[in-house]
């Protein structure tokens, strides 16, 4: 019987593991078929990835689809979850598990993240549109994995050839550099007049929070304006994309594990 383990990141916020599964839920009806739909978590919240893997395998499963529900591979998504489902194999050798990928830079999802920074008042570059004495920020998670910095910068050019700003930096909240204090300290010496500071994180949690207080300190403190934008999975703008990667990992185009 065929397994879906949607695998997310997990937060110390309750109200960013309540975002995963409503968004998971926007999903699951399109597999009713598929019987076993199970969540797990990295880290931070339970159920843990094997005690997801645990429940598919009590409920029937002898095929499980791992789904990385993640904005972009990096670490967790080349070693933590592989290591787990490897250990998942050795205890259930006659289940096959395959492995899916994470969101990536997809043309929807940088269609959200333009989104919110036109929620937040920002113009969309048109012909006849000049750019706006303006920045985008974008605050990427952060990664170990050379992966990430590289791929945030491809995402703030995608970004900077739809809005109409006349600069985009970008910056991370943990494990690699430009930290957001450093990006923050950045526009500032630039005296950008107005900061749009876009968060290309999935669900709220605790470094969105520590985002905002970033923010909220240096109010007042120096001339630029700081307008913070919803997180990527506030509505159903990502759901696409989870339904390909899932379409992905039930078929031939994921790494199987046998």
């Amino acid at each position: 019987m065929q397994a879906i383990l949607y695998v997310g990141h997990g937060s110390r916020v309750k109200q960013g593991t309540e975002q995963f599964e409503m968004f998971i839920n926007r999903v699951k009806g399109k597999y009713e078929e598929t019987k076993i739909q199970e969540i797990a978590f990295i880290e931070l919240s339970s159920p843990t990835i094997m005690e997801g893997i645990s429940s598919c395998v009590q409920r029937g499963a002898t095929k499980i689809a791992v789904v990385p529900v993640l904005l972009l591979t990096a670490y967790h998504a080349n070693v933590d979850i592989p290591r787990e489902i490897k250990k998942a194999k050795e205890m259930h050798p006659n289940v096959t598990f395959s492995y899916g990928r994470a969101f990536g830079i997809e043309d929807d999802v940088i269609d959200v993240a333009v989104g919110r920074l036109l929620d937040a008042g920002l113009p969309e570059l048109k012909k006849s549109h000049e750019r706006e004495d303006c920045t985008v920020l974008v605050v990427g998670r952060g990664s170990s994995d050379g992966n990430q910095p590289s791929d945030v910068a491809k995402i703030a050019r995608l970004i900077y050839e739809r809005v109409a700003c006349n600069n985009v930096e970008t910056s991370f909240l943990a494990a690699t550099t430009p930290t957001v204090e450093q990006g923050l300290t950045k526009v500032e010496k630039l005296e950008a007049p107005r900061v749009y500071v876009l968060p290309y994180l999935l669900f709220t949690g605790v470094l969105m929070e520590e985002l905002d207080a970033m923010l909220r300190a240096r109010e007042g403190r120096t001339n630029t304006n700081y307008t913070l934008c919803d997180f990527l999975g506030s509505d159903d703008g990502l759901s696409g994309v989870l339904a390909r990667r899932t379409e992905e990992a039930l078929n031939d185009e994921a790494r199987v594990y046998t």
